[in-house]
């Protein structure tokens, strides 16, 4: 018997929701559902604007993992910008008790599913869903529960778990304290215990012991002091510069890097690799921008300064690059359309 045909969604989410992604990825796995998840599924030597728009082109929807952060995420909007171009449904996933702000438009009509209750229900209505865009038959989920009805149950159980930590916000330091942070306060004051009394029983003799070594040096006017500990130096320490150390170049000189986002380019390969793919895009759609040249400059420099270089580590980098190359390139096909008109 043939193998039924598995719908794949295209999960659009914020990078600090990866391991979220993957978890669904999982659940949606025993409904009969793929999922295409960025980075991870960006092949080898395979440009990221390429990879995502064929990505969203090929999947039968997407699933937005909505939370606080993909709703400010201007990369998180531009994928969704791209899934109303290729008429791709969009599932959002409400990992948080919010409402959309910068995302509501692309939105507004859309279907909610919430994470917040009833997560296997939840997964199911997604799974629902894709296999009804996709025009294929869920999975006859009967005989695997009466073969084995506990494990899945504890599968099921396991991911709802897993995906409530992960998509939980950091909860706020209670008044009372942790436990941990109780064991740690109840050993430093064991400590503080010990060391009085050590102190209360060798005190005396230490301070003997001090005084008759200090008499030589009182009795003879020139022995010299006792060396101190310097004193703490004043004078700031020069900041550390990052040392280039890609192999790969990337499309400035490092020498003139004053950015962190310079820095962390300059002595990495990905993002070193990451920069020449966008110098390439950038310079292939300045080529075909015709009068829009400037404007096109000024919104490059607004990129740089408002969104590369804000970035506070290399994954942050990493995904403005990638997000930009797939504006540029998108920019540059639309322009070449139009001129072919």
């Amino acid at each position: 018997m043939e193998e039924a045909k598995r719908p794949k969604l295209f999960v659009s989410h914020h990078s600090s929701k990866y391991d979220v992604a993957l978890h669904v990825e999982k659940a949606l796995a025993r409904h009969g559902v793929d999922c295409w998840i960025a980075p991870r599924d960006v092949g080898p030597g395979e440009a990221f604007d390429t990879a995502i728009l064929q990505a969203i082109r090929d999947s039968a929807g997407v699933l937005l993992l909505f939370c606080s952060q993909s709703d400010k995420s201007p990369h998180v909007k531009r994928e969704l910008i791209l899934a109303d171009s290729a008429h791709k449904a969009i599932i959002p996933l409400r990992l948080e008790e919010i409402v959309p702000d910068d995302l509501a438009y692309h939105l507004a009509s859309a279907q909610w599913i919430d994470w917040l209750e009833k997560r296997d229900d939840s997964i199911a209505r997604i799974a629902a869903k894709a296999h009804q865009l996709a025009g294929t038959l869920a999975p006859d989920r009967t005989e695997p529960a009466v073969a084995a009805p506990a494990a899945a149950a504890a599968a099921d159980n396991l991911h709802a778990a897993i995906l409530t930590q992960a998509s939980a916000p950091e909860p706020a330091a209670s008044s009372g304290g942790s436990a941990k942070t109780l064991m740690i306060g109840a050993l430093l004051v064991l400590v503080a215990v010990l060391g009085a009394m050590l102190f209360l029983r060798g005190g005396e003799e230490k301070k003997a012991e001090l005084a008759t070594a200090a008499a030589p040096a009182a009795a003879s006017p020139a022995a010299p002091a006792p060396a101190t500990a310097a004193p703490p130096s004043t004078t700031p320490a020069a900041p550390v510069e990052t040392t280039p150390t890609a192999k790969i170049p990337p499309s400035f000189n490092c020498k003139f890097a004053t950015t962190r986002a310079e820095k962390l380019i300059c002595s990495d390969d990905e993002l070193a690799a990451l920069d020449r793919e966008l110098n390439r895009a950038y310079k292939q759609l300045d080529r075909t921008a015709g009068p829009l040249r400037e404007q096109i400059a000024a919104e490059q420099r607004g990129w740089r300064i408002g969104q590369r270089d804000t970035c506070g580590d290399a994954a942050c980098v990493a995904d403005a690059m990638r997000q930009r190359i797939i504006v540029l390139d998108s920019q540059r096909a639309s322009l070449g359309s139009e001129e072919g008109q």
